[in-house]
C-alpha cells in the first residue's frame, strides 16, 4: 500500500523545543508537507477544535498542565478529530505505567523515546495502513451507524485476522451503544477466556453496571486498580456502583483517589465537588469546582453551572463558618467576575450570578452590600440584560435590615 504524506496534515504536540525541532525536521523529511507544531496543550486543543489532522503525535509528558493523555481524552470525548485519524502517544519508559493504565480513551499506537526517523516511518506506515484496512469501521463510526460498524467489524475479523483483538473491541463498543448488553459480554468473555486483557474485563465490569449486578461489577473494577493503580477510569467506575448503592461516602473517597492521580480533568473535578455538596463537605467542594474552573478557562468544556455552583459552595461555607475570609472572599469575586467575562450574554446565567452574589452580601449581615448590588442588578434588568429580581429576595433583605436596626 503506498501512502502519499503530501496529502496528510499533521499535529505534533511536544513540550521541549530541541524535540519539536527534531520532529518536525522527521517529518519534513519523510515527505509530510502540512505539519502543525505546538508545545502546549491548550494550543493544540484550539488547534484541534478549527482543523481537522490525519495524524497527531503527542508527547505523554508536556510539562504543566494536562498531559498527552488528558488531551487524548477531551479529543475522544468532543470528537476533535475523525475515527479515521491517527492518533499517536510519545512516551517514555518511565511513564509507560500510567500510560498504560488508560484503557478506556487509547491512542491508535505508542512510539517509546528516543526514536529514530526509520522507527518513526515504519510506525506511521503501519499506523496508518491499519486505518485504511478498516475504513470502512471508522467511517461508520464517524456517522454513528453502528450496525453498519458491527457488519463491518464482523467482516474485517476475517480479512484481517492480525486486526482480530481492536474489531473486537470496536464490535464491543457498537453493541453497547445498541444496548445489545448480551452480545457485547460474550466477545468479553471469548476474548478474556483467551487472555486477560485489561480492556476487556473494564469493558465486561460497565456491562455488569449496565444490568445492575454492582457487586460483579465492584470485584471488577477492583482488581482492575489492584492490576494497575494509574487505570484512574476504573475508579471512576467504582464511584459510579457506590452512588448506584446509595454508598456516598465510598463513592467520595474514590473520587478522592480519582483526581489524585488524574486532577487535571474537569468533569472528574465537577462531579467530585457535586458529590461533597450533597455530603456537605463544602470545603472540599469549594475546591474541586475551583480547580474544574482553573481547566474550563482554556477548554471546550466550559460550563456555567461550574462557576455558579462554585459560588454556591463559598456561600454554604460561609453561613457555616458565619463569614468569608479575605481569601475567600477574593476566590468568589474572581469567580464571579469569570461569570461576567465568559458569559455575560446569558441572561440566565447572569441573573444567578446577582441573585448569589446578594445572597453572600445577606448570610454576611451585610445589608449595605445587599442593597448596592440589588440597586445594581435593577439597573441592569430595566435595560434587559438580566431578569428582575424576585420579590422574596428583597423581603430577605427588609428583613435584614430590621433585625439590623
Amino acid at each position: 500500500m503506498t501512502i502519499d504524506f503530501t496529502k496528510k496534515k499533521v499535529l505534533v504536540i511536544e513540550d521541549l523545543s530541541e524535540a519539536r525541532v527534531i520532529q518536525k525536521k522527521m517529518l519534513l523529511e519523510l515527505g509530510f508537507s502540512n505539519v502543525d507544531i505546538v508545545a502546549k496543550a491548550d494550543t493544540a486543543l484550539e488547534l484541534l477544535n478549527k482543523n481537522t489532522y490525519d495524524i497527531v503525535m503527542s508527547d505523554y509528558n508536556l510539562g504543566k498542565g494536562k498531559n498527552g493523555q488528558q488531551i487524548l481524552e477531551e479529543v475522544r470525548t468532543a470528537k476533535l478529530i475523525p475515527n479515521t485519524s491517527t492518533y499517536i502517544m510519545v512516551t517514555a519508559e518511565t511513564s509507560m505505567e500510567m500510560v498504560m493504565g488508560a484503557v478506556e480513551f487509547q491512542p491508535d499506537g505508542y512510539i517509546a523515546k528516543p526514536f529514530s526517523q526509520a522507527l518513526l516511518h515504519r510506525r506511521i506506515i503501519s499506523l496508518v495502513e491499519n486505518k485504511e484496512k478498516l475504513i470502512g469501521i471508522n467511517t461508520a463510526l464517524d456517522k454513528k451507524d453502528y450496525q453498519k460498524a458491527i457488519d463491518e467489524c464482523l467482516t474485517s475479523i476475517e480479512t484481517h485476522p492480525f486486526l482480530k483483538g481492536k474489531c473486537q473491541r470496536i464490535l464491543c463498543e457498537c453493541y453497547v451503544e445498541l444496548k445489545q448488553y448480551d452480545k457485547a459480554l460474550k466477545v468479553y468473555n471469548d476474548v478474556l477466556n483467551d487472555r486477560q486483557m485489561p480492556w476487556a474485563l473494564f469493558g465486561k465490569a460497565k456491562i455488569q453496571f449496565l444490568q445492575k449486578k454492582f457487586t460483579e461489577a465492584e470485584n471488577n473494577f477492583r482488581q482492575l486498580t489492584f492490576d494497575n493503580q494509574f487505570f484512574v477510569n476504573a475508579y471512576d467506575w467504582l464511584a459510579k456502583c457506590f452512588l448506584a448503592q446509595d454508598r456516598f461516602k465510598d463513592a467520595q473517597q474514590m473520587l478522592i483517589k480519582s483526581v489524585d492521580k488524574a486532577p487535571q480533568n474537569i468533569t472528574r473535578q465537577a462531579l467530585l465537588a457535586q458529590l461533597s455538596m450533597d455530603l456537605q463537605d463544602y470545603e472540599l467542594a469549594e475546591t474541586a469546582y475551583r480547580k474544574a474552573i482553573a481547566l474550563a478557562k482554556h477548554s471546550f468544556v466550559n460550563p456555567p453551572d461550574i462557576y455558579i455552583k462554585h459560588l454556591v459552595s463559598l456561600i454554604r461555607i460561609c453561613q457555616k463558618q458565619k463569614h468569608l475570609d479575605a481569601k475567600q472572599k477574593q476566590i468568589f469575586e474572581r469567580t464571579s467576575q469569570r461569570i461576567k467575562y465568559f458569559f455575560e450574554h446569558d441572561k440566565k446565567t447572569m441573573t444567578h450570578r446577582y441573585e448569589l452574589n446578594v445572597d453572600l452580601q445577606i448570610v454576611s449581615d451585610d445589608q449595605k452590600h445587599a442593597l448596592q448590588v440589588l440597586s445594581d442588578w435593577k439597573k441592569e434588568a430595566a435595560k434587559g440584560n438580566v431578569e428582575m429580581p424576585r420579590a422574596e429576595l428583597e423581603l430577605r433583605i427588609e428583613n435584614l435590615q430590621t433585625a439590623s436596626a
